[in-house]
């Protein structure tokens, strides 16, 4: 504040002080208005796709085919990252640094995943990049950097610079802070008592009660006094003036507010692609919007987590060979299995085992072999042994 004082003196410091504070108080409203629809946008994405299972899907040596496993991998991807996190906040982290900060990275030091906070890495194009002074951190306070120097294949780095997300909002929050400001002008013009001396004949002024000539200036500061005094007082009037009071309308400064919020916060629910209905929770039960939120909101940055785990976790050769770590998409939605009791009955008539129909409704496999079994119903036939008239059950 000194160079403030300097320009504009000693005498004028605390008013500009004051009109400094009100500037940063005005901005500070501005930004609280964009980080909550952001971060509610941001959290949301990150809770769907951070509760869901990791799968780990292997060849059997035995019989060669491919199917779901729990090994290392799985319970270091699902259950524990590290020795001081558990897989779902740590995966929740991880999206929400993504989304919000466009980029984030996971190094792989002793057999353990860390969210880096800071990195330096190289600018090379054709050769692998190197990641050095990694920075972590817990929910402590405390944080260390890494002395080890990690390659591409030590790290999953996530990238979301081809989305226009922030660009968007940056854009439209620049809109968002004129209206905002002519939210409080309009705000300061409602709630602040205005009025106006309306002169009537000749103007003569003079002091009510001494019947002496009086200034302009005069006259107008022993009635502002009268006005605005808290206690009861009584006005002197010339005869020369009659006193108005000016109307800037009625509208609800916090309505103002409240219509600008509902703007700025259904801009970055289409931005991230969220239904509005899902976004504000007035989601009905007819409504099918939770699965647009899905398929446009959360299964683009769920392909980016996927393709960085496969890319790392996943050999070129066993990839091509079938496989995988995918993301169980299916247990995203809560889902009542007695309602769902059709639909469970119509995926095992068409060959789907009790442990797969059970994945699917988020329990527990059996550990039985009847639960393994595949069955169809007597309803269906091949194509050809129809065409030929024969059956294909017998």
């Amino acid at each position: 504040m000194g160079i403030i004082s300097n320009l504009f003196g000693k005498s004028d410091f605390k008013d500009l002080q004051e009109f400094v504070d009100a500037l940063f108080s005005a901005k500070q409203r501005q930004l609280d208005v964009k980080a909550h629809a952001i971060n509610h946008a941001i959290d949301m994405i990150a809770k769907t796709i951070s509760k869901s299972e990791i799968l780990v899907y292997k060849r059997d040596s035995s019989n060669k085919k491919i199917h779901p496993i729990k090994n290392d991998e799985y319970y270091k991807l699902n259950i524990k990252p590290n020795d001081n996190e558990e897989g779902t906040l740590f995966f929740y982290r991880v999206l929400y640094k993504y989304l919000s900060e466009e980029d984030a990275l996971i190094v792989c030091f002793n057999d353990q995943l860390y969210l880096a906070d800071s990195y330096d890495v190289t600018q090379s194009l054709l050769t692998p990049k190197i990641y050095s002074n990694v920075k972590i951190s817990d929910n402590y306070g405390n944080s260390m950097i890494f002395e080890h120097v990690f390659s591409s294949d030590d790290v999953i780095c996530l990238n979301l610079q081809c989305s226009k997300i922030k660009e968007v909002l940056d854009d439209y929050y620049s809109e968002l802070g004129k209206l905002l400001g002519t939210a409080a002008t309009h705000y300061n013009l409602t709630n602040q008592i205005k009025f106006r001396l309306k002169p009537s004949g000749n103007i003569v002024l003079k002091d009510p009660k001494t019947n002496e000539d009086i200034t302009y200036d005069a006259y107008k500061e022993k009635l502002t006094k009268g006005l605005f005094d808290e206690d009861d007082s009584i006005l002197f009037l010339s005869d020369s003036f009659g006193l108005e009071k000016i109307n800037f309308g009625d509208v609800s400064s916090v309505e103002n507010w409240s219509k600008l919020e509902k703007k700025w916060s259904d801009k970055v629910a289409m931005s991230f692609n969220i239904p509005q209905d899902v976004f504000y929770g007035t989601k009905t039960d007819k409504s099918t919007s939770t699965t647009d939120f899905i398929t446009f909101g959360v299964l683009p940055h769920l392909q980016i987590l996927e393709d960085g785990l496969n890319s790392k976790i996943i050999s070129k050769k066993d990839y091509l060979n079938g496989e995988c770590i995918k993301i169980n998409k299916l247990n995203m939605q809560h889902r009542d299995i007695l309602e769902s009791a059709n639909g469970m009955d119509k995926l095992f008539s068409n060959g789907y085992t009790h442990n797969e129909i059970n994945s699917i409704a988020g329990l527990p496999e059996l550990d039985e072999e009847w639960a393994n079994e595949r069955y169809i119903t007597k309803n269906y036939a091949k194509l050809g042994s129809v065409l030929e008239g024969g059956d294909d059950n017998e």
